[in-house]
């Protein structure tokens, strides 16, 4: 009885660790969907899209600092603001973005909040409009 008591427990034991590891390696296979890539690659990758409407450059950034600068032809959504989330949740998910706020924190953030609501295709800039202004990458001033 006893011997058969501890094989059902071993049985419970080992399938509880088994749906743990599988769900935690789900949730790493989750975040890894998020690519972060080099301002260079960044532009090699806007650059190939150019004309594809298909890809959307985001700009999470409040629209003060947009407006300082920020890569042309990039939508601007404040990540700061208090509905964020539900005008992310109004984008077309099917689409290609790349990512970026002023150095990383608040486009993380972002990608994390679009990969929750669905969206698949999520770049982010390392380093941000910092690193793509040292850079000496184009951007653009609002008038």
């Amino acid at each position: 009885m006893r011997k058969r008591l501890f094989s059902i427990y071993a049985i419970i034991i080992f399938a509880t660790l088994l749906t743990l590891s599988g769900t935690l390696f789900a949730e790493q296979e989750k975040e890894s969907d998020i690519k972060i890539v080099s301002v260079q690659e960044a532009n090699e990758l806007i650059e190939e899209n150019n004309k594809n409407p298909e890809f959307v450059i985001l700009d999470v950034r409040t629209i003060e600092e947009h407006e300082t600068g920020h890569i042309p032809d990039s939508v601007n959504i404040n990540y700061k603001s208090s509905n964020f989330r539900d005008q992310i949740s109004e984008l077309d998910k099917e689409k290609i973005y790349v990512t970026y706020c002023r150095s990383g924190a608040r486009s993380t953030k972002s990608a994390e909040i679009m990969k929750e609501v669905g969206f698949e295709n999520i770049y982010m800039i390392d380093g941000g409009i910092v690193a793509w202004k040292k850079a000496g990458l184009p951007t653009s001033q609002n008038n």
